[in-house]
C-alpha cells in the first residue's frame, strides 16, 4: 500500500502576524523580504512552534511567504512569488513546513479555518503553481541522421520547465523501429552557472532517436 502521509505537512501551527516591517524593498532580481514576531497560539497544531529556514507562512489572505531566517521570537520571510504587500499584520497566519520534499504548499483544510474566508481558495494558486513548476512529466525531444545529438538555447527553451538539475537520456530508434537507450552520458556546458546546452560528444555513428528531459 502507497504511504500518502508524505503529502500531509509535518508541521503548520497558527500564529498571530505581528511587528511586521521591511527588511529590502523588491527589485528585479530579488523579491522583498519583511520580519514578524511569531508565536504559537495552539499547542495542539502539529509541529507547534517549530520553524527552520525554507518553511513558509501563510498569512491571513493566504498568501504563502518563504521563511528565510529565523530567531526566537521572529522569521524572515521572502516575497518569492511576488504578491506585493506585506503579510497580514494583525491577524492569524499559519507557520508550516512545505509537504513532500518541498513540492506542495498544501495546507489541510481545518488550517484555514482562522483565516480569511477567502484564504483556501486564494492559497489553491500558489499550491498550483508549485505543482505545475515540479510537474515529472518527461518531454521528448526528436532528432534524425545526427552523430551530435543536443538540446541547445536551454535557458530559452527548457529551463523554467526542468531546472538547473534536468534528468536526460538518449535513445536511439534503429530503421525497423527498435528503440534502445544509450550509455553515452550528459555534457552540461555552463556560462554563468547556468545550462546553455546539453550535449553528448559526437557519436561512433549517425543515429536518429530522441532525447528525454524530465525533472
Amino acid at each position: 500500500m502507497t504511504d500518502a502521509t508524505k503529502y500531509n505537512p509535518l508541521v503548520a501551527w497558527r500564529t498571530l502576524v505581528s511587528n511586521v516591517f521591511q527588511l529590502t524593498r523588491e527589485d528585479v532580481d530579488n523579491p522583498a523580504t519583511y520580519r514578524l514576531t511569531v508565536k504559537a497560539i495552539d499547542t495542539n497544531d502539529v509541529g507547534y512552534g517549530q520553524k527552520d529556514i525554507g518553511y513558509y507562512l501563510t498569512d491571513y489572505i493566504g498568501t504563502p511567504y518563504r521563511i528565510i531566517a529565523v530567531a526566537t521570537n521572529t522569521i524572515d520571510v521572502e516575497d518569492n512569488f511576488r504578491s506585493k504587500h506585506c503579510p497580514t499584520v494583525g491577524r492569524d497566519g499559519i507557520v508550516h513546513k512545505s509537504a513532500y520534499k518541498g513540492r506542495s504548499l498544501y495546507l489541510p483544510a481545518e488550517s484555514f479555518r482562522h483565516l480569511h474566508p477567502l484564504a483556501a481558495s486564494n492559497n489553491n494558486k500558489y499550491a498550483v503553481s508549485i505543482l505545475w513548476a515540479n510537474d515529472p512529466n518527461p518531454s521528448k525531444i526528436d532528432f534524425a541522421s545526427t552523430d551530435t545529438p543536443a538540446l541547445t538555447l536551454y535557458q530559452d527553451l527548457y529551463a523554467e520547465d526542468y531546472g538547473e538539475m534536468p534528468k536526460i537520456q538518449l535513445w536511439e530508434v534503429d530503421g525497423s523501429g527498435n528503440m534502445i537507450e544509450r550509455t553515452e552520458k550528459p555534457y552540461y556546458t555552463m556560462v554563468d552557472g547556468l545550462i546553455t546546452m546539453i550535449s553528448f560528444g559526437t557519436l561512433p555513428e549517425v543515429i536518429s532517436g530522441y532525447i528525454i528531459i524530465s525533472r
